[in-house]
């Protein structure tokens, strides 16, 4: 094996293509020497693997690309993986594949077919993606709004080019979720938070609660007095800022040192898990009932 072939498979994880063996003068003849010998695997058609190197996530990853076929890219939360955007790496990982392209069925891959714009596509480490703003909106769908409240802050992204991606995406799967946590996202995310709270509050048969309650000097956003538990919902981080994020540390340490409960609420608690935050609630009125 020359030099340059083994650098390049070391580069694309063990993983590599016919073309690529051939770019690198391996024949026809050599390929199926190497298969015959036990020096690579033949996954599928097209498509290999070095046999003295174990299976891990990054070649899991290449291969469920590779194996679905031209024009495919790795997407979703399997993408922001390889971005580096998060850092569990999903067990059933997301291809997107342009329309009328159904090659043969990939076992623990999920494959979306739908055309995506090459802008919208890019290559990280020799291996197709979704672009950054597209991998933020679909993970985001996909792993909650954390992903893209954090790609934000740490500026990966701007919600200007969020915006643009979603606009041009916008017949896609999951599309109406991202556009509202992009929105959301715009407007800090807290004054719709309250509505929602307010409306799960109302229809999960709490009583005793009011909102904008005043207590210790501070207007709590929802406060159930005669318990003292206080509910605040927070808005995202990537509209926070030291000044902010003090300022709310003392108004919780005020209230409980005043004898307060405090249960701190995201806009992704109360959209994407309800039936948790309301359980939360519920553990903290049993417990000051008891108490």
């Amino acid at each position: 094996m020359t030099d340059d072939l083994r650098a390049m498979i070391a580069s694309h994880d063990g993983v590599f293509t016919t073309h690529q063996a051939h770019s690198h003068g391996v024949s026809a003849d050599g390929i199926r020497h190497r298969v015959r010998t036990g020096q690579w695997v033949r996954v599928t058609r097209g498509v290999f693997r070095v046999a003295d190197r174990t299976v891990d996530d990054r070649m899991r990853m290449r291969l469920a690309v590779l194996q679905t076929g031209p024009g495919a890219a790795l997407a979703g939360a399997a993408a922001a993986w390889w971005h580096g955007l998060v850092s569990r790496v999903p067990d059933v990982p997301v291809v997107v594949a342009p329309h009328g392209r159904h090659g043969t069925r990939v076992e623990d891959v999920t494959v979306w077919h739908r055309t995506v714009a090459p802008r919208d596509l890019t290559e990280v480490d020799g291996l197709t993606v979704t672009g950054l703003e597209l991998t933020v909106l679909d993970a985001s769908v996909e792993l909650g709004v954390k992903v893209m409240d954090s790609a934000l802050l740490n500026k990966k992204v701007t919600v200007a080019a969020l915006d643009t991606v979603q606009r041009r995406n916008a017949g896609r799967r999951g599309s109406p979720r991202a556009r509202a946590m992009l929105e959301a996202m715009s407007s800090g995310a807290r004054s719709e938070a309250e509505r929602i709270t307010a409306k799960l509050l109302d229809g999960s048969g709490f009583t005793g609660w009011s909102a904008n309650t005043p207590a210790c000097g501070y207007v709590l956003d929802f406060a159930f007095e005669a318990s003292k538990i206080a509910i605040e919902i927070d808005g995202m981080a990537f509209h926070s800022d030291a000044v902010a994020f003090q300022r709310d540390r003392t108004r919780q340490n005020d209230l409980v040192a005043n004898g307060w409960t405090v249960l701190r609420f995201t806009w992704n608690d109360v959209t994407a898990r309800p039936a948790w935050a309301l359980a939360q609630i519920r553990t903290a009125l049993r417990r000051k009932s008891v108490a």
